[in-house]
């Protein structure tokens, strides 16, 4: 969320979102990617299943919009 936060408006990469989160090694696991958004939206969004801050961009990443 940090990231995404500090990137706000901006396209973050999945892969640069999993290499800052959890380190090189999941530089290429997106499941843990779309695993943690899922729980973050469902903390955070009033509507998890229609986000208006954590959106996604299929097949590429992640922005956040506030």
């Amino acid at each position: 969320l940090e990231v995404l936060i500090h990137n706000r408006g901006r396209l973050v990469s999945q892969r640069r979102l999993l290499q800052e989160v959890w380190g090189s090694s999941r530089g290429s696991q997106t499941n843990y990617l779309r695993v943690y958004m899922a729980h973050l939206r469902r903390k955070l969004e009033a509507d998890p299943s229609h986000p208006r801050h954590l959106i996604t961009v299929s097949g590429l990443g992640y922005r956040f919009e506030a």
